[in-house]
Parts: C-alpha cells; structure tokens; sequence
C-alpha cells in the first residue's frame, strides 16, 4: 500500500521532531551516581501536546468540519478559564473532544477530567457530542467504552473522527506513519536506539 505521504510529513512529521527532552535530575538519581537522564514524560506530555495540534489542523483543513477554536480555544466555565482541546461542528452537531492518548487515569484524575467535560459540555448549550478523543487508538476497546459510558462520558478513536471529519489521509495510513516514521523520531528523543 502506497502511503500518500504529504499531509502526515508536513503536518504531523514536524510537530514530532520539534519534542525537545528535558532531562531529569532526582534525588535518587544523584544518590545512584546516574546522573541527569532523558525525561520519558516530557517527551509524552509533549508528544500529546503536538497531536492534539496536529489534529486541530486536521478539523480545521477539513471540508466537513469548522473548526470552532482556530482562533481561541478557551472559554469561561463558571468564574474558571478552560482550555479547549477539540470544538467543531459538522452540519448541525457540535463536538467536544478532549485529547488524551492515555485513558489509564487515577481515580482522582478521572473524575476531574470527567467533570470537565461535563462543565464544559453544560456551558456549549449545543446539540452535542462530546467526550474524550484518543488519538493514538483506531477503535476503542469495549472495555475501555463500558468504564467510560458507565460514569456518562464518551471515547472516541480514530476512526470515529475520521467518519465525521473528512481527512487528507486513512486510518491505516495514520497508523503506518505513525509506526515507520513517528516511532524512530520518539525513540531518538527518548534516547533508546
């Protein structure tokens, strides 16, 4: 299968290789005589960071969505400013999505990421979809839908973006750049090839 290549090298691609790691220093380091080391997780907070970009440029190049946070993406919830990861509307619905490539939360992480959605979802006061967008999974695991639709929260994948969002790439294709060309850029930020 031949890869239309474009869209994902100039789109994706450089937002990839811009993740500067940090490096760590600890206590623990230190007493180990291992001194400063690569920062795994700044390199996923970053990398979440840059698709989530990537995606808002995905709904915004898109001929069936608009793109409602091009230009701002926060909105006032209550007497709190929030940031919005992904707004549009296609025809007469309106999505809120909220990026995370790890839904593996902690118990006190869930429910507030939970109940940002809910907030944010009241304030819209719009025919809505709203819920998490994971964008590193094609489909959602059932188990994963059950733990989420059982507290009243959606979880959406790739593939369920890519129905309502008319993109300049497949999902397989997605994922094959994702495997061949964002792999070994994350693994030379992490330091382990």
């Amino acid at each position: 299968m031949k890869l239309r290549p474009s869209y994902l090298e100039e789109h994706l691609l450089p937002l990839i290789e811009s993740i500067e790691p940090k490096t760590t220093s600890s206590f623990v380091l230190e007493a180990c005589g291992l001194g400063e080391v690569r920062s795994h997780p700044s390199v996923w907070i970053s990398f979440g960071n840059k698709i989530e970009e990537f995606w808002n440029t995905v709904i915004s190049d898109s001929n069936t969505a608009e793109n409602l946070i091009e230009e701002d993406n926060m909105l006032i919830v209550g007497s709190h400013e929030r940031q919005l990861d992904h707004l549009f509307k296609v025809e007469e619905l309106t999505y809120y999505l909220e990026c995370k490539c790890n839904l593996d939360f902690d118990s006190e992480k869930i429910k507030a990421s939970n109940q940002k959605i809910n907030d944010i979802s009241d304030t819209l006061d719009v025919l809505l979809e709203s819920g998490y967008f994971c964008p590193v999974k094609a489909d959602i695991p059932k188990s994963i839908l059950k733990k989420y639709n059982n507290k009243g929260v959606n979880v959406y994948g790739v593939n369920d973006v890519l129905n309502v969002v008319d993109a300049q790439f497949t999902c397989e294709e997605y994922f094959t750049f994702l495997r061949n060309r964002i792999g070994p850029v994350l693994q030379k930020k992490l330091g382990v090839v």
